[in-house]
């Protein structure tokens, strides 16, 4: 028996798949059940009775935690064949010899899948007969770079037969368990019958027919067959085909909420054999809320086999697969409200987040989406029919102003939620609308002034609020506002919130730093409006008015300053609310 050598460093070689080309020792199966699916695909161009019969058959036959044999019927190999594809790394017999181009209908491409083999076992014996030959071979390679090719005497089958045998420390990738999982893992919806041959039992693990293998697939079917690949009991599904990439799969809407920046795992698999559980790049970015399983049969895979190269015809297949999800969304909205209705409530976030990246996503849900305005929650198409400006501000305006704007009856937008302010604009580029930004020049209009006289007569008192304002940069002011029932008013304006803000992050900065952030904050000194508005209408401020006790008056202010601040949401400074309680507390020492 006559020993050659690998045209190749198989030792270096080994050690690349092991370390950087493969994720783990478990690809070993893929790369079995890959070749044997080729094989007997290779045999249907050759033998069109046994193509048109379907006879095409994988079985794995199992010594626990020791050995493997990997048998296909298959169209097998010739002597010649032998030495050109097992011996020559990177050569393929799944590709013209003569121009080089891959058979589009293998699997396979690139000729190095079977030394996976030797990360698991320290020999790879082949036992195979070409339907083109009578004579049967038996080929054994090793990872030191020979291997020996021998005249198989006993009866052999055409077909191909691997045996491997746990080398130490691998005994459980030969475990029965661990088996039977990675063949369903990788080779669940292969075409052909998988059985597995324990020495007990022998049985088929793959599916004979999958859900979606009908003209109008089984929503039922296809839901039941998701839980059972991924765990999930989900709220909905839509089947997924696409001609560019020869695209078919399902897309499983998730029953929890997720992230915009999710990123989920799929079963994306390559002519029926699992290819990856990554998947991003099949699926449009926006498909966060989705788990998917997808077979491609025209999509050209990474040399590890574990994605797949960005070209032309994997962009019209995401955008094939972005459009079926997009087509089933635009039909639940129209024919299943409340169905649409659910998945909105549990994927707003995302669904905001894609509304603002695809147009017409956003016109399929901006109608739907709902905001908080001074006029309770508003949907978009409730904006639009208001036909008047739409006055929107930050979180912390929202809560100083909102008080005011609901008892005047006007609309203020909270526009501090996460992408709300986006929308909105998204909204004027659309929609007729107009959307503005609230400034002190809307407060003004919702705060009157007052008569000369009640002017007149709140002089002394607003010189005693401002002298004990002034250490809080706060300036007043006495206007009339509805609701009667709140007695003053503090506003801050962005600028103003921006100069505490830095101002406070320079307390705590080193010096270099603090000058930088000291330097930005001057500039903001003459822009900033902080003002607290005292309301002529409140009672409590009528008769603070006519007081004459200035340091019982004092401590009203400051008490009814924090209160402004408390309700208006704001981070409280300088111990303000120890302030307010010293102060509180003297009042009590005097009534008692």
């Amino acid at each position: 028996m006559e020993e050659y050598r690998f045209q190749v460093n198989l030792g270096g070689m080994i050690e690349i798949l092991s370390d950087h080309l493969y994720s783990s020792p478990d690809v070993y199966i893929r790369e079995l059940l890959q070749n044997g699916v080729d094989a007997i695909v290779g045999r249907g161009k050759s033998d069109t009775v046994f193509q048109e019969k379907k006879a095409g058959r994988l079985l794995v036959t199992l010594e626990e935690g020791k050995s493997l044999s990997f048998d296909d019927n298959g169209v097998g190999l010739t002597e010649e064949e032998i030495h050109q594809f097992l011996a020559i790394i990177g050569e393929s017999s799944k590709k013209d010899l003569e121009s080089g181009k891959i058979f589009e209908d293998y699997i396979g491409r690139f000729g190095i899948g079977l030394l996976s083999c030797f990360m698991v076992s320290d020999s790879i014996c082949i036992r195979t007969k070409s339907i083109h030959s009578d004579k049967a071979y038996q080929w054994i390679g090793k990872p030191d770079g020979t291997y020996t090719l021998e005249e198989y005497s006993e009866d052999k089958t055409v077909g191909t037969e691997i045996f491997l045998e746990a080398k130490p420390g691998c005994e459980s990738y030969f475990e029965r368990e661990r088996v039977e999982s990675l063949i369903l893992h990788y080779g669940l919806i292969l075409p052909y019958p998988i059985l597995l041959d324990d020495g007990i039992n022998k049985k088929r693990l793959n599916p004979a027919k999958l859900p979606w293998d009908k003209e109008h697939p089984d929503k039922e079917e296809m839901l039941l067959f998701g839980r059972l690949m991924f765990q999930i009991p989900f709220m909905d599904c839509v089947p997924l085909y696409s001609e560019e990439g020869g695209v078919e799969g399902v897309a499983y809407f998730l029953p929890y909420t997720v992230q915009p920046s999710a990123k989920q795992k799929h079963l994306i698999y390559l002519k029926n054999m699992l290819l990856t559980e990554k998947g991003e790049n099949i699926l449009p970015d926006w498909a966060v809320f989705t788990k998917c399983i997808i077979n491609a049969k025209r999509l050209r895979p990474t040399a590890s086999r574990e994605g797949f190269y960005e070209d032309e015809t994997l962009e019209a297949a995401r955008q094939a697969i972005g459009n079926c999800i997009a087509e089933y969304l635009k039909h639940m909205a129209k024919a299943d409200k409340r169905a649409f209705h659910q998945f909105l409530e549990i994927h707003d976030l995302v669904v905001r987040s894609i509304a603002i990246e695809d147009d017409e996503l956003f016109e399929l849900f901006m109608d739907e989406l709902d905001f908080e305005t001074t006029k309770g929650k508003l949907t978009g198409l409730d904006l639009r029919m208001l036909k008047e400006p739409l006055l929107y501000c930050g979180l912390n305006e929202y809560r100083q102003l909102s008080q005011i704007f609901v008892a005047q009856g006007r609309l203020l937008i909270n526009a501090g939620y996460v992408y709300t302010l986006e929308l909105l604009r998204k909204m004027e580029t659309f929609c007729d609308v107009t959307v503005t930004p609230v400034n002190i020049e809307e407060v003004d209009d919702l705060l009157k002034d007052v008569s000369i006289k009640e002017a007149e007569d709140s002089v002394d008192f607003l010189k005693i609020a401002e002298r004990v304002l002034a250490p809080y940069q706060c300036e007043v002011e006495m206007k009339q506002f509805i609701p009667a029932n709140l007695p003053a008013f503090y506003y801050l304006d962005k600028d103003a919130q921006l100069y505490q803000e830095l101002r406070k992050v320079q307390e705590e900065a080193d010096d270099l730093f603090g000058d930088m952030l000291g330097s930005f904050a001057s500039e903001l000194e003459d822009k900033k409006h902080s003002i607290l508005y005292f309301n002529m209408r409140n009672p409590i401020v009528k008769k603070m008015i006519v007081s004459k006790d200035n340091d019982f008056l004092e401590e009203i202010i400051l008490i009814l300053y924090v209160q402004t601040l408390l309700i208006g949401g704001f981070t409280l400074r300088n111990n303000e609310l120890g302030i307010m309680n010293d102060k509180l507390l003297t009042i009590l020492e005097r009534g008692l």
